[in-house]
């Protein structure tokens, strides 16, 4: 089984030059943990990841101290949150990215895209040869595809 069959179309696309707000807003709908972005040729970009997202949400001397396992001697209230999500909701998407996410091409085995799955990168992207993203592969697509694939034998 290849990748192509097993992946989703994407039907609203994200963009790098739009305001970051844009894209947390459509995680939190859609509750989805990555989402590939592309820029306005369509050319797959990164991905933004809730876990970026939250990392950007703790206080900065937190951020710089990596080894921290508990901070409850910080007193934060949720305005100080508040105000950390809205500098985030201003900044451009091409800021929250991670450029060196994993990729397949449609044409690729459905294990290359199981492999990344299963090193907690949960969305997959699909590229093709020119670098435009034409899909995305979840558990889910992966799940579906199955069920279609089931349903189709005598």
């Amino acid at each position: 089984m290849d990748c192509r069959i097993c992946m989703s179309p994407l039907p609203t696309p994200l963009y790098t030059d739009q305001s970051a707000g844009t894209v947390i807003d459509f995680m939190r709908k859609h509750h989805l943990e990555f989402v590939p972005i592309v820029d306005r040729d369509n050319k797959f970009a990164g991905l933004v990841s809730t876990e970026k997202l939250m990392r950007m949400l703790l206080p900065k001397s937190i951020g710089m101290m990596r080894s921290i396992k508990h901070a409850s001697y910080l007193r934060e209230s949720a305005e100080d949150l508040q105000a950390r999500m809205d500098d985030i909701r201003f900044r451009l998407i091409g800021d929250l990215l991670d450029p060196h996410a994993q990729t397949v091409h449609p044409d690729a085995s459905l294990v290359d895209a199981l492999m990344v799955i299963s090193n907690r990168q949960y969305i997959v992207p699909v590229v093709d040869d020119d670098g435009l993203l034409v899909g995305a592969i979840s558990y889910f697509s992966i799940m579906h595809a199955l069920e279609a694939a089931q349903e189709e034998r005598p």
